[in-house]
């Protein structure tokens, strides 16, 4: 029999643009975005998580009910150990008994395990379904909320399994903020100054003003609408910034990552005990240590990080019960990894980033050389 090979033309062109709306009381703009185009027929389900869905779900759920809308309410049990693919399966259980179908919306109300989890089964419900990400954490806001990046962790690695599946608008409601504990405040920082150092010295002078120079805890700093809303803004659109110019993280959206390749080794082996914005805090100054090193920062750039991280309140050291041997398994499951090799993001000073041979964001680096920097920093 002759071979015969032929191609299937498809061109797809799709503008996936979404609003980002900052503000305080914002429960009436999530109704209105709920009914712009062809979102206004759809039946919503709203998905959040076991405290959240007390603190902002049901009122939320209340709001677009009010509005003639038919919602149902999803909530599955608090935490990242929960941002799996079992829960994922039971979610998607609970809208297949709910009658779920095509027609749905999902909204998805909470922090970055939520939004994270519940724009995962938006991606994959009968092969992709709207949604809308209210985010409802500082950690939320700055780090999952922007960008389309949707994900479930596994034992091997955090945020393994997943889908590039955009919102179709993101709301970041600064009055949530004032329900979260200093921890998670605290939590949220970690990818704030991430943002800082990759994209913008100005803010990183604001955050340090704030911090360092005035002393102000993250109580004070909730409350402060000029401060709160900048973070809110200002991470919102740095992150915007990388990924409209690289959406599916082929080369510059990898600078987001500043910070990561540790930190997310440290989390999976930790055990999830260390929160995710910690872990961050931790690899932002090992890489700026390292950065030193390397001749991509100042010495005096690497102190003033530290210092911010630490008047912030956040760790900037690996803790003595974690091992080299287990980060670096960790991280040879990192998704940033290619070809077997790790790559590593570095900033260039403060508030801007580093690019390497034929305009890489990433430099592969050896593993023997990861670990013996680690074991230095012990």
């Amino acid at each position: 029999m002759e071979v015969t090979e032929f191609k299937v033309e498809l061109v797809r062109t799709v503008d996936e643009s979404y609003p980002i709306v900052v503000g305080r009381g914002l429960d009436a703009k999530v109704v209105e975005l709920a009914s712009r185009g062809d979102l206004a027929e759809r039946r919503i389900a709203v998905i959040t998580d076991t405290t959240v869905v007390e603190l902002a779900g049901k009122s939320i759920a209340r709001a677009l009910a009010d509005a003639g809308r038919r919602v149902d309410v999803l909530a599955f049990p608090a935490g990242e150990p929960n941002k799996v693919r079992a829960t994922k399966e039971a979610l998607e259980d609970q809208l297949i008994a709910l009658g779920c179908g095509r027609d749905t919306l999902i909204v998805a109300v909470g922090g970055g395990v939520v939004t994270d989890l519940a724009g995962f089964v938006a991606a994959t419900f009968t092969r992709g379904v709207p949604y809308i990400s209210v985010s409802t954490t500082l950690l939320g806001a700055a780090d999952a909320a922007v960008g389309g990046k949707t994900a479930v962790d596994t034992p091997a690695a955090t945020n393994l399994i997943g889908a590039f599946h955009q919102p179709s608008a993101v709301v970041i409601d600064v009055d949530r903020w004032l329900t979260l504990s200093d921890a998670q405040i605290r939590d949220g920082m970690g990818e704030t100054v991430k943002h800082a150092c990759l994209g913008d010295v100005q803010y990183f002078d604001a955050l340090e003003d704030a911090f360092v120079t005035r002393g102000m805890s993250p109580a004070e700093f909730v409350r402060d609408d000029g401060l709160a809303e900048l973070v809110a803004r200002r991470n919102c659109e740095i992150k915007r910034d990388f990924v409209v110019s690289d959406v599916h993280e082929g080369n510059r959206r990898m600078a987001l990552n500043l910070g990561h390749t540790i930190g997310r080794a440290l989390e999976t082996a930790m055990g999830y005990t260390m929160s995710h914005g910690e872990c961050v805090a931790v690899g932002l100054n090992l890489q700026a240590k390292w950065g030193v090193q390397f001749g991509y920062l100042t010495q005096g750039e690497a102190d003033r990080i530290e210092r911010l991280l630490r008047a912030i309140g956040l760790p900037t050291a690996l803790p003595e019960s974690v091992t080299v041997e287990a980060i670096m398994d960790a991280m040879t499951h990192d998704k940033k990894g290619k070809s077997g090799a790790i790559r590593f993001v570095f900033e260039r000073g403060i508030g801007d980033m580093m690019v390497f041979d034929d305009g890489a964001s990433a430099r592969p680096v050896p593993s023997e050389e990861i670990a013996d920097f680690l074991r230095s920093a012990i």
